[in-house]
């Protein structure tokens, strides 16, 4: 299919669950290893919504990529080193595999003798693999680390200087 003219383009999105469990864990990756950091903290630096991250937070546990404590000194922190975090395997897991198109839904008169769902769960396959190419540690190792390392320090100095240029 193709986008007609003036149209949003439709391409394949990640859920926004997908999209703030990445960036959760970019964060905790770009913090001091094995240092806690909360999710208000996280929530504050990328202006999403503390409740959603929290869910995120709980479901990113539950997988085994972050750790999280309850209390005073609690918060979040990667459960593994960030070059052992795969990005396609996180996405794998957090949208499931094979669920790009659902022939049950509706039930579709076709299911069982159409080739789409099979060629688009390769394409889906084929997605996730590329994603795997690439680790935590990759994605940080460039300008993403440095400005998530910025956006951190801004964080935990509210007191700091905006930019020279910037309007106070």
């Amino acid at each position: 299919m193709t986008a007609r003219r003036g149209e949003k383009d439709s391409a394949l999105r990640l859920s926004l669950h997908t999209d703030l469990s990445l960036r959760l864990l970019l964060y905790l990756g770009a913090v001091e290893p094995g240092a806690w950091t909360t999710t208000p903290a996280v929530a504050r630096a990328f202006g999403v919504s503390l409740h959603h991250l929290q869910k995120v937070a709980r479901g990113l546990t539950g997988a085994g990529y972050i750790e999280a404590r309850q209390g005073r000194a609690g918060g979040v922190r990667l459960a593994r080193p960030p070059a052992e975090v795969r990005l396609g395997a996180v996405v794998a897991e957090l949208e499931g595999l094979g669920c790009l198109v659902e022939c049950a839904r509706g039930p579709c008169p076709l299911a069982g003798r159409c080739l789409l769902k099979h060629a688009l769960d390769a394409a889906e396959r084929s997605f996730v693999r590329e994603l795997d190419r690439f680790t935590l540690a990759d994605v940080l190792a460039g300008p993403t680390g440095a400005a998530l390392r910025e956006l951190i320090g801004r964080e935990t100095d509210p007191g700091a200087q905006e930019p020279s240029g910037s309007a106070s």
